[in-house]
């Protein structure tokens, strides 16, 4: 029964070391240039004033309250906007066009071929790009199968989160660009939230897969040294 036991315990250990390895998610989520980072990777969310429709002459966000008529803000993050008054429980009145914001983090070479998962909500609709690439297309234009009536009827829109993967992240700096696009006037806002699973990575890391082979050589090995001495 004591051989039982060591045998055991050293298999715990040699696998524990594997996927102690594999590191936690890397979350992320939106919050403003005025709040506390609610304990994310990424920088707070800036305004780009001079690449959108209102020229506010700043870079500040603010956090901004859903009310009852947006969808309740997504884990770990806030509504944000440029302006503090264009959700819905307050009055400001934002121009159609495009707002943009970004936030950027930065990822070890071990993570770069990780894959990651990003919840949208926005109000009218938005578009996301990963440094300077594409990855969500917005919810296109006003028409009969869009009627625009609170905002976008597709996502991504403000009352259905839209979640989504992608991959393409790099080793270093990494930017995500929000294109808020305003479309049937009234309020304006981003929220989304998301995270960078290591476990759910495209191409296994090298370091992971040496670590597991040498965890089933030595497992190989104590089974054998087991079966010998019974």
């Amino acid at each position: 029964m004591i051989k039982y036991k060591h045998y055991f315990i050293a298999c715990a250990a040699i696998f524990g070391g594997y996927f102690t390895a594999q590191a936690s998610p890397i979350l992320l989520g939106s919050y403003g240039t005025t709040s506390v980072n609610p304990g994310v990777a990424n920088s707070a969310v800036t305004y780009d004033p001079l690449s959108s429709t209102v020229n506010s002459g700043s870079t500040s966000t603010f956090d901004i309250s859903p009310g009852t008529v947006w969808h309740a803000a997504l884990p770990n993050s806030s509504y944000i906007s440029f302006n503090a008054g264009t959700g819905p429980t307050s009055s400001v009145v934002v121009p159609n066009g495009d707002y943009v914001y970004s936030t950027t983090f930065t990822l070890a070479a071990t993570d770069a071929a990780d894959v990651a998962t990003l919840s949208l909500l926005a109000d009218d609709t938005v578009s996301v790009f990963l440094n300077n690439q594409l990855i969500q297309q917005s919810g296109g234009p006003m028409g009969p199968g869009n009627t625009y009536a609170k905002c976008s009827d597709t996502g991504p829109n403000c009352v259905t989160p839209l979640t989504f993967t992608f991959t393409g992240l790099q080793a270093g700096v990494n930017q995500l660009t929000f294109d808020v696009k305003q479309v049937n006037g009234l309020n304006e806002g981003l929220d989304f939230s998301g995270s960078i699973d290591p476990s759910a990575s495209a191409v296994p890391e090298p370091a992971s897969l040496a670590l597991f082979g040498t965890g089933l050589l030595g497992l190989v090995g104590l089974s054998r040294r087991y079966f010998a001495e019974n």
